[in-house]
C-alpha cells in the first residue's frame, strides 16, 4: 500500500518540474532542476538542514537551503567547465534558476501574501514569477503560457487540498491526549462512531474493537488518519509535534500483514512523528522484530509494565526515543527519583 506522503511529495515533485518546463522551455536544464528540487523537498517536507543556525522563520530555512544548493553547484561548475563562456553561463543558470525556485514556496503552502487564496493574488505572483524568468533568463513567455501557468497552479493547489480532505469519515475518528510533561507529545486512539444493535453491550463492543483481529484491521484506517494529520502539520511547518499510535503485537507473528500495515507510515517524515505503542512485556517477547523494523526507520514507544523489574531493565531501553511510565507502575517513584539517568522517559 503506498503511503500518503509519498503520494503527496510525488505529486509536488511533478507539479514543480512542469512549472520549470512551462516557464523555461529550451532553457530548461534537467540535472539543474533535479538538485534543487531534491533540496527543496529535504528542506520542505523533512526539515533538513545544513545551517549551523537555521532561521527562525520555516520559509527562510527552506531558502538557505536553496542558497547552500547554489554554493555547491557553483564549486562543481568552476570546477568542471572547460572554458570561461561555458562556465559564465551555467554559472548564470545555476542562479537564475535558484531565484525562480524561490517562487515555489507560494504555490506550495510555506508562504502566504495577503488573502492569498484569492485568485488575482495567485495570478500577482505567477505574474512576477514569469516577469522574473523573462529578465534573468532573458526569454519573452507568452501571456497564453501565464494564463495556463495560472490555470494549472490553481486547479494544483485545490486538488492538493482536496486530497486530504477525502478521508474524512463519519464512522471513525481520532482523539488525542496531550502529555502532561511534554506539550508537543500526543496520544492517539482510534474511535469508533459505527451504531451497534442494543443487544451488544458496550463492554462487548469494547473487547472486541480493541482485541484479535479487528484490532489488528483497525490500525489500517488509524495510521491512514495519523498521516493526514502529520501532511497536515507539515504542510503548516510543524515538525514538533510528535504522535503516540495503537499497535497490536499479534501481528509480529503475521509477517506479511504486518509490512502491509506498516507500509501506511513507509516515510521518514511520517515516521518521524509518529511512534507505535508497545507494552515492555510485548517487546520483550518480540524484541528481535522491535528492532528489526526500528532500523527500517519506524519508531516504537514502549510503555512500561510490571514485567520491568529493575532500574537496570530502563536503561536497556536507552536506544528508543520514548519510553512511557505509568503512575500505577510498581517502579515508578524509583524511575522517577532517578529521571535524571534517562532523557526518553515520559511520566503518564
Amino acid at each position: 500500500m503506498n503511503n500518503l506522503m509519498d503520494t503527496y511529495i510525488a505529486f509536488t515533485e511533478k507539479k514543480i518540474k512542469k512549472y520549470m518546463k512551462a516557464i523555461l522551455a529550451k532553457q530548461y536544464d534537467e540535472d539543474v532542476v533535479n538538485e534543487y528540487l531534491k533540496t527543496y523537498i529535504n528542506a520542505r517536507y523533512y526539515n533538513i538542514q545544513n545551517t549551523d543556525t537555521p532561521a527562525r522563520a520555516f520559509y527562510l530555512r527552506i531558502l538557505e537551503e536553496l542558497e547552500y544548493k547554489e554554493d555547491i553547484l557553483m564549486k562543481k561548475c568552476e570546477e568542471e567547465a572547460e572554458n570561461l563562456d561555458e562556465k559564465q553561463k551555467k554559472l548564470d543558470g545555476i542562479h537564475n534558476l535558484k531565484e525562480l525556485f524561490a517562487y515555489i514556496l507560494f504555490f506550495d503552502n510555506v508562504r502566504n501574501v495577503e488573502n492569498f487564496k484569492t485568485i488575482d493574488n495567485i495570478k500577482e505572483i505567477v505574474s512576477k514569477m514569469i516577469q522574473t524568468a523573462n529578465a534573468l533568463f532573458k526569454i519573452d513567455i507568452s501571456q497564453n503560457v501565464e494564463k495556463k501557468l495560472y490555470e494549472e497552479i490553481k486547479s494544483d493547489m485545490l486538488e492538493k487540498e482536496i486530497f486530504l480532505e477525502k478521508f474524512d469519515t463519519d464512522e471513525f475518528v481520532l482523539q488525542f491526549e496531550n502529555s502532561k510533561y511534554k506539550d508537543d507529545i500526543y496520544f492517539a486512539t482510534l474511535e469508533q462512531k459505527v451504531k451497534m444493535p442494543m443487544q451488544y453491550s458496550e463492554s462487548a463492543i469494547e473487547k472486541v474493537y480493541h482485541e484479535g483481529i479487528i484490532a489488528e484491521d483497525k490500525l489500517q484506517i488509524e495510521y491512514i488518519l495519523l498521516s493526514v494529520v502529520v501532511i497536515s502539520d507539515i504542510v503548516n511547518g510543524n515538525f514538533n509535534d510528535k504522535y503516540i499510535a495503537e499497535f497490536t503485537s499479534t501481528l509480529f507473528k503475521k509477517k506479511q500483514k504486518l509490512e502491509s500495515i506498516l507500509s501506511i507510515l513507509g516515510n521518514q517524515a511520517l515516521q518521524d512523528k509518529i511512534h507505535l505503542s508497545i507494552m515492555y512485556s510485548d517487546y520483550i517477547k518480540n524484541q528481535k522484530s522491535v528492532l528489526e523494523y526500528t532500523k527500517k526507520g519506524y519508531n516504537f514507544t514502549i510503555t512500561l509494565d510490571n514485567e520491568a523489574k529493575s532500574i537496570e531493565d530502563i536503561e536497556k531501553l536507552k536506544m528508543f526515543k520514548m519510553i512511557i511510565v505509568p503512575q500505577k507502575l510498581l517502579l515508578y517513584k524509583d524511575i522517577k527519583n532517578n529521571k535524571e539517568m534517562f532523557d526518553n522517559v515520559i511520566f503518564k
